[in-house]
Formats: structure tokens, sequence, C-alpha cells
């Protein structure tokens, strides 16, 4: 990932967490937080402790890279076959709404897809539902970006 975009994206979580947080210290922001850098720096191990055990993984929209994966096994192999999938990524938050224990963030991204060297170009919304602080489902919703809207991503 280009960390120039990777730091604005953390700068972003972080002060997000840090606008009214509560001083819990498992709270959705700061659990997104360590998620993000986790993924960030390749630390599947750090991403599998801030999974409930039956976590549900949904993607949509983005061709190679949709499914569904339930368990923390199961997710923890799909985000790293899918990181493993693309490159020159540069993630940046648009917004994020936070209530209780339900997260919704908004992103734009571009990169490249390995298999194909096919440049790609996203908007996304990323809900994410917590138990106990920890995260227990993540629902991705892709759409496609730029000026032929039609061009498939998996073309």
């Amino acid at each position: 990932m280009d960390p120039r975009y990777t730091d604005r994206l953390l700068a972003t979580v972080k002060t997000a967490a840090a606008i009214g947080a509560a001083p819990a210290v498992e709270d959705p922001q700061t659990v997104l937080h360590r998620v993000y850098s986790a993924i960030i720096l390749g630390d599947y191990e750090a991403l599998r402790e801030s999974m409930t055990e039956d976590v549900e993984l949904v993607i949509s929209g983005f061709g190679p890279l949709d499914g569904t994966w339930r368990g923390v096994n199961d997710m923890v192999a799909a985000t790293r076959k899918n990181f493993a999938e693309v490159e020159s990524q540069q993630p940046e938050i648009e917004g994020m709404i936070s209530q209780g224990e339900n997260v919704a963030v908004f992103l734009r991204e571009s990169g490249v897809l390995k298999t194909s060297g096919q440049a790609y170009s996203i908007r996304a919304v990323q809900w994410y539902q917590f138990s106990g602080g920890k995260i227990k489902r993540i629902e991705e919703i892709v759409a496609s970006v730029g000026k032929d809207r039609s061009r498939s991503l998996t073309a």
C-alpha cells in the first residue's frame, strides 16, 4: 500500500476515535484503527485478535474479491488472499458514522489487480458490527468509479 494514503487513512480513523470517544480501551473506533494498522503491516495475527470466533465477512461488487466467509480462520485467510491480489493501493476514508456497536466507513481506493494488471478505482462502504469489543461482522459494498462506469473489475 502507498504509505501516503495509509498514513492518512489511519489518521482519519484515529481522529474519529478521539472525537467524543469514551475512555474505554475497546471502543469500536480503537478496534478499527488496530485492524487497519494490522492489515497495513500484514500482521494477520493481530487482525485475528480483533475478531469474534464467528466473525462473518461479506464483500460484494469487487469481482475477483467477492465472497462470504464465516469464522475467524476463513476470514483471516480471505483477507490475506484478497490483499495479496492487489497492489499500489491508495485508500482514502471519506467519512465515518459510528453509533453504539456499529461503524460505517465510506472510502475511495485505487490500485492495480495483480492477476490482470488492470487498474481499479472504487468507492465502497464498509459496515462493521461489534460485539464485546471485537468485530462480529464486516459487510463491504463496492462500486467502480471513473469515466466508464460499466467497465467490469474482472475484465
